[in-house]
């Protein structure tokens, strides 16, 4: 019996004891699994990478810590997995100048976490044995391996602003215009875009993965979008912002626009190339398909040299390029159910666009030096001439508009910087990831009277339309606003305009791939993989 009983109790010591460790270490994979693919997920940023690794494992004071574990230790090793780059298709990539180096090679696109801990037991101590020593491993792909449909709409600055040179630190060479280095930004997103499933040639009638539209503001001309699209690529003529003027009243506080919404011809088009997925010919080239509209407009194609260029024509109103591309993605996303939006926007700042009959004390621009760049045009016949009955929001003055000469709502000759920023995070609440890009931003001067400019406290779209901040009522400050979040705003650190999250991506290629990067997660693959 005695004999019997102490076996009894030495066996359910040993269960005891035996689920005792096995729960330690269920916990110690479990945070090396979330250290990996954090880690993963900052690649190839290795010094980012490493500090996500150790904050979510289970050393002492980090996110996934546990009394149960002791003397914590973890080895991350950046490697360049032959197995990721052939049947996921990510490349091995060189770290960002200065943010580290991969542990095996010059380029690396997977991580190995190991992760040590010891378990103090509770029975063992009985029979010799404190403690009990684990260990746990985990290996992920860099970002890049995930294949959910994303509808991308891209938003380009061609205002005239965008023939100055580029600054130095965009890396695009010493002769380039903004809107050379931004094409050539562009065509860094499109080369590491996957248009279609892996190993499939893309078609328009197939599956797609990253389908891509292409928008411009100022307006080009209805008939006029070959012109960027149609190798080789050549200015094309622009038209005034225009919108549908209501016919009774006088002011236009129209709601804002929905996926239903028209716009007027006088508006000309903001979309240069609809949304398609045959910009390469399969996810494995890096090479763009001469003759495709999106090739062309980045220049890639027999006799292109430029393609995208900034005709001007018209000063800075992003609002209403922003509505149109939004309400195109909600179709689109309800076209192919399960898909996600994308919105970048790129600019180099300030809302300038002038009205000859702006309200100047509200902060309107009426400094044209010839017509009107913002207006409104006859209802419900759309015409092609502004419209002479009510006017624009922001025009006039209190005879001749009683009721809107000083209103900034939507569409308006007033806070133009602010409606961008009402637009784009209109986007945002409607499920779209806003990315945005300053370059050459300015941290002083303009958008000045936008600061003021506020969605009342009701309304869904947020308490506050133009947040403060370093560069508060600034044109830094109001594409850092667009933004879906801190994540999602890129700079080329041009006069100061820093974005502190992504500070350490200046270049547009450095841009444009952070981006690509952003699009995609990292997914944990199995152990051992060479």
């Amino acid at each position: 019996m005695v004999v019997t009983i102490f076996s009894i109790m030495a066996l359910a010591a040993s269960g005891v004891e035996t689920g005792h460790v096995y729960y330690a270490h269920r916990i110690l994979q479990a945070s090396t699994n979330a250290a990996t693919l954090a880690g993963a997920q900052q690649m190839p940023d290795i010094l980012a990478a490493t500090t996500d690794v150790t904050a979510y494992s289970s050393m002492t004071s980090q996110k996934n810590a546990s009394t149960l574990l002791q003397n914590v230790t973890i080895t991350p090793t950046f490697f360049c997995s032959t197995t990721v780059s052939g049947t996921m298709n990510v490349a091995c990539q060189s770290p960002p100048t200065g943010e580290g180096s991969c542990t095996s090679g010059s380029t690396c696109n997977a991580l190995k976490v190991v992760q040590t801990a010891s378990v103090n037991l509770w029975f063992g101590g009985l029979v010799g044995f404190r403690k009990f020593s684990l260990k746990a491993m985990a290996t992920a792909s860099m970002r890049g391996g995930n294949d959910t449909p994303y509808n991308i709409a891209v938003i380009v600055d061609t205002t005239n602003s965008m023939t100055s040179a580029a600054a130095s630190g965009d890396g695009c060479g010493s002769n380039a215009t903004q809107i050379d280095c931004a094409v050539s930004g562009l065509a860094t997103l499109l080369e590491k875009m996957d248009p279609c499933s892996l190993n499939k040639t893309c078609s328009a009638s197939g599956a797609y993965v990253d389908d891509v539209a292409l928008y411009v503001f100022p307006a080009i001309k209805a008939g006029n979008t070959s012109d960027d699209t149609t190798c080789p690529t050549s200015n094309p003529p622009t038209v005034p912002y225009g919108f549908t003027n209501v016919t009774t009243g006088s002011s236009q506080n129209l709601s804002l626009p929905t996926s239903s919404t028209t716009y007027p011809n006088y508006a000309g088009t903001y979309q240069v190339v609809t949304f398609n997925n045959t910009y390469k010919t399969n996810d494995a080239t890096t090479t763009l398909a001469s003759g495709n509209g999106l090739a062309s407009a980045v220049g890639i194609g027999s006799g292109c040299s430029k393609g995208l260029q900034a005709p001007g024509g018209q000063g800075t109103y992003y609002a209403q390029a922003i509505y149109a591309a939004q309400a195109a993605l909600v179709t689109q996303q309800g076209n192919n159910p399960g898909s996600q939006n994308v919105l970048i926007i790129l600019s180099d700042g300030d809302a300038t666009a002038c009205n000859l009959q702006a309200y100047t004390s509200g902060g309107g621009n009426s400094s044209c030096s010839g017509s009107s760049q913002i207006v409104a045009v006859n209802c419900p016949t759309i015409g092609s001439t502004p419209c002479t009955g009510s006017p624009l929001n922001g025009t006039g003055t209190s005879s001749t508009n009683s009721t809107g000469y000083n209103v900034a709502t939507y569409p308006s000759a007033l806070g133009e910087c602010g409606q961008a920023v009402q637009a784009a995070q209109a986007a945002t609440k409607a499920g779209t990831m806003v990315y945005t890009v300053a370059m050459g931003s300015e941290t002083s001067g303009g958008c000045l009277t936008d600061a003021h400019y506020t969605i009342s406290s009701g309304s869904t779209y947020g308490a506050e339309g133009y947040p403060s901040g370093t560069y508060s009522g600034q044109p830094c400050n109001a594409i850092a606003a667009m933004a879906t979040n801190a994540n999602t705003f890129y700079s080329d650190n041009t006069g100061g305009c820093a974005a502190t999250n992504n500070s350490v991506f200046t270049t547009m290629a450095q841009i444009f791939q952070a981006i690509g990067n952003g699009l995609t997660a990292a997914r944990l693959i199995p152990n051992g993989s060479s």
